[in-house]
């Protein structure tokens, strides 16, 4: 596989992908300042509310949807307004959307610029 300038073999991908992995680990799940985030993504609570709303948007990427696209891949629940902005808005279902990686990654691109 080409990425950039450069040929993969899969082994190599998968190498990539588990340091990617580690770095996010490291930086994401581990990093002190996201404990209770990331104590909240392992509740009981979100995890029965997250098979609500897949269950709720028909596990099809909503962002895909839109655009006439069905899309049941690599599905993640989003919170449209974060954490970090309003913790009271962690459980509320209106403030929750299936999304595919893809469409997850373009919509914090876009919160960024």
């Amino acid at each position: 596989m080409r990425l950039g300038n450069k040929n993969y073999s899969q082994d190599e991908l998968k190498d990539l992908q588990k340091q990617n992995t580690k770095v996010y680990n490291n930086f994401v799940r581990r990093n002190n300042n996201n404990n209770q985030f990331t104590s909240f993504y392992h509740s009981s609570e979100w995890k029965k509310l997250r098979k609500q709303v897949l269950l709720r948007d028909n596990y099809l990427c909503q962002e895909c949807f839109k655009k006439g696209i069905v899309n049941d891949k690599n599905l993640i629940v989003h919170h449209k307004v974060e954490l970090r902005e309003d913790w009271s808005k962690r459980l509320d279902m209106n403030n929750l959307e299936v999304v595919c990686y893809a469409c997850h990654n373009k919509i914090h691109k876009q919160k960024q610029t």
